[in-house]
């Protein structure tokens, strides 16, 4: 076959071969090469394995189009190239190769890796490299022949292969995976590790040796059962498989796992063969009940909140004798209501003692430590809007004793006690707060929204009662709540 039949016969690199002006290196044109050298081009340019061969004294390329496809961004430019200058990033590497084949040795390398510039940035690969030394008619060695394979794509896969493989170790050994199955679907035989039967409560010996899938979904929540079949329908017909649900464990309690997978098919899109694994997500669960209960929580109390400043506000600015004492009035609430918060928060909203209520009014209004007051009771711990409202009532007692009761400029004193009692079968507080030694009272003309507050906060539907008495003596107002059952450390009385 002359050099035209091979063209036409051999489009691509044959072609680029043949076409190449040869002549103006030191290879010389092709009619004078060697019939060495011509054999060598021929069998690379017929393969097709990816093969370069460098030869002569420049060590000049010669590649097929395989080789071609691998050099990627340095093809065509390659073609004549001196080895060393056409990949100038591994010219060591290719420096070492040539003295070993230039001195007549073979060399083998096996996913060998490699740093190379193949589309204008540096991508790291790993290749098969066998190197042949090329001799002239008189046998000395004048270059090399190289069957170039990229395993590249081999070498990461096996890399995730065992990565993922260590984390699935890990994860058995740290007890979040409960185990895998495989559901053979055309024979209904589900075949699992103990780890995974134990979860569903069967034995590992039946699971090892296969059971059908209904013994298994058999033991699935009920309500989470409907979920968990569309979910394997869906992967009969290709999707992935995940899936969250709880599985009856042998006290009748419920276990929270996931389960992932994958459907595989026959070429006529047929399932054939289910397989997967399941994590435990119990802590997980837990863990989002939680904060869901706790968010719900957080938004009645800020709504709870916002009733009550709403409420203040319309009260502190309706028919006050100016703005500006307004202001003063709604501020001293709000930071009433802010420092019960604070009592609150440091019981994580859980109750809040009744005595750390009376010391924070007490300080609050610069009392701590005095003698005017006169406190006494027992612990007692309120529930949060219970303690709310007697934060609010407390400030709203002090606040009227100091502008026109015992707590002015006269040196009069309050008396706080409380006691625990029962109605009904149910628990009862009874505060009293009794002014003396202050101006005489008499009965306002009309209530304020200090008395309002007090009445509407710790009377109504909970079937308390509030007793304000206008005494010459000072005011005394009695109070008589209801108390539920709340969060207590041990040994705390409720």
């Amino acid at each position: 076959m002359d050099d035209n039949q091979r063209m036409q016969a051999d489009p691509g690199m044959a072609q680029r071969v043949r076409s190449y002006d040869w002549g103006a290196t030191a290879l010389g044109p092709m009619a004078s090469w060697p019939q060495a050298l011509r054999t060598v081009v021929d069998i690379i340019l017929s393969s097709n394995l990816p093969m370069v061969m460098a030869w002569g004294p420049d060590a000049q390329l010669v590649y097929n189009d395989a080789y071609a496809v691998f050099a990627g961004g340095r093809h065509p430019y390659l073609l004549g190239l001196n080895v060393l200058a056409a990949w100038p990033e591994v010219a060591e590497f290719n420096q070492h190769v040539l003295d070993t084949t230039l001195a007549g040795r073979p060399l083998s390398y096996k996913d060998q890796p490699l740093v190379l510039f193949r589309h204008g940035h540096a991508e790291e690969v790993w290749l098969d490299l066998d190197y042949t030394p090329l001799r002239d008619g008189d046998g000395a060695p004048r270059g090399f022949l190289a069957t170039v394979v990229e395993t590249t794509a081999r070498v990461n896969a096996e890399r995730a292969y065992h990565r993922a493989r260590e984390q699935v170790e890990l994860a058995l050994d740290a007890g979040a995976v409960i185990g895998t199955w495989l559901w053979d679907i055309q024979a209904d035989r589900v075949t699992a590790d103990s780890r995974f039967a134990r979860t569903f409560s069967i034995d590992p010996a039946q699971a090892a040796a296969g059971v059908p899938i209904d013994v298994f979904t058999e033991r699935i929540h009920p309500r989470d059962r409907p979920e968990v079949e569309a979910r394997i329908r869906e992967s009969l017909q290709g999707a992935p498989y995940r899936c969250q649900y709880r599985i009856r464990q042998p006290d009748d309690t419920y276990l929270w796992v996931e389960a992932s997978g994958r459907c595989e098919q026959d070429p006529n899109g047929k399932p054939t063969c289910f397989a997967g694994l399941m994590v435990d997500v119990q802590e997980r669960k837990l863990s989002e009940q939680q904060q869901r209960t706790m968010i719900n929580e957080l938004n009645h109390r800020v709504k709870n909140t916002l009733a009550i400043v709403q409420s203040l506000a319309a009260q502190s600015f309706s028919g006050a004798p100016s703005v500006e004492s307004a202001a003063e009035v709604f501020n001293a609430r709000l930071i009433s209501l802010s420092h019960a918060h604070d009592v609150l928060t440091r019981e994580h909203w859980l109750s809040a003692l009744l005595g750390d209520l009376v010391e924070q009014m007490a300080r609050s209004h610069n009392f701590r430590g005095s003698e005017r007051f006169d406190i006494e009771g027992p612990r007692v711990r309120l529930s949060p809007q219970n303690a709310l409202s007697f934060a609010m009532a407390l400030h709203e007692l002090a606040t009227n004793a100091i502008k026109y009761g015992a707590l002015g400029n006269r040196g009069g004193g309050v008396r706080i006690h409380w006691r625990l009692g029962e109605a009904d079968g149910r628990r009862v507080l009874y505060l009293d707060w009794v002014e003396h030694g202050g101006p005489s009272v008499r009965p306002p003309e009309r209530k304020g929204f200090g008395t309002r507050l007090i009445e509407r906060s710790l009377n109504p539907s909970r079937n308390g009662a509030v007793c304000i008495d206008y005494r010459e003596s000072g005011l005394a107002c009695h109070i008589a709540v209801p108390l539920p059952e709340v969060a207590a450390e041990p040994g705390v009385l409720l």
